[in-house]
């Protein structure tokens, strides 16, 4: 014979059947039973007392600048890598 207060229930974690009154709420809003309840970690209760502000004199940041980098390709033929003559004096 079974009493109104004896109905079964499924635990929301493990899946296991319980009696309706062995599961308790978590604080994630699951139903869950004595075996697989946890408490709330108490780091997600604290607070920021006053929340720093920037300075007043900060500055924006910079615009990104593009730098191009060109590369002697060397997988097609043969490129001259050296200073044509009669351009490059040395000074004299």
């Amino acid at each position: 014979m079974t009493y109104s207060g004896e109905r079964d229930a499924i635990c929301d974690r493990c899946g296991f059947r319980k009696k309706h009154f062995e599961l308790k709420y978590e604080w994630t809003g699951l139903k869950v039973c004595d075996k697989c309840w946890e408490p709330r970690h108490p780091q997600d209760m604290l607070r920021i007392t006053n929340p720093e502000k920037a300075p007043l004199w900060t500055r924006p940041e910079p615009a990104d600048i593009e730098i191009v980098v060109d590369y002697i390709d060397s997988s097609v033929g043969t490129q001259e890598t050296t200073i044509p003559t009669g351009t490059f004096t040395n000074g004299l």
